[in-house]
């Protein structure tokens, strides 16, 4: 059976951060948790990387770090809302994260499809109202759906 994209224990309410590395590794940490990393600090690195080609914030306070890499063992979404905004880059702050972790065996464009999934929801100024209301694992679920 194949895992879930996300589920209860990648959603993450108030997290405490500084940086933009703090929350990437914060949700790393859980991922890696999860069981769903080869290699938390491998992931962590490609992450990091690929902010450095273009930041992944993507207007709204939402930032959509992500890495297609060998030390993901299995698709991963994971969720955090973070107690106070951030700088994300030069130009914009975050309090929403949706960390995507993709094996780079995959085939096709998987994260393409979760980031175009979720800026779908994203645009709704009532999916992020609710996003930002969600007390319950359970609530981020349904919001997010299927991805």
């Amino acid at each position: 059976m194949e895992e879930k994209l996300i589920n209860e224990n990648l959603v993450l309410f108030d997290v405490e951060a500084e940086t933009r590395e703090d929350v990437i590794r914060c949700i790393a940490e859980r991922m890696d948790s999860e069981g769903r990393l080869a290699d938390k600090q491998g992931y962590v690195d490609a992450v990091l990387k690929r902010e450095t080609s273009s930041s992944t914030a993507v207007g709204f306070s939402v930032a959509t770090p992500h890495a297609k890499t060998d030390a993901a063992k299995v698709a991963t979404l994971a969720f955090a809302r973070l107690k106070k905004e951030i700088a994300w880059d030069e130009d914009e702050n975050a309090s929403i994260i949706f960390q995507i972790a993709i094996p780079a065996k995959d085939k096709g464009e998987r994260h393409l499809q979760i980031l175009a999934a979720l800026s779908r929801k994203l645009v709704h100024g009532d999916f992020r109202d609710k996003i930002m209301a969600a007390t319950d694992p359970k609530e981020v679920l349904e919001l997010i759906g299927e991805v």
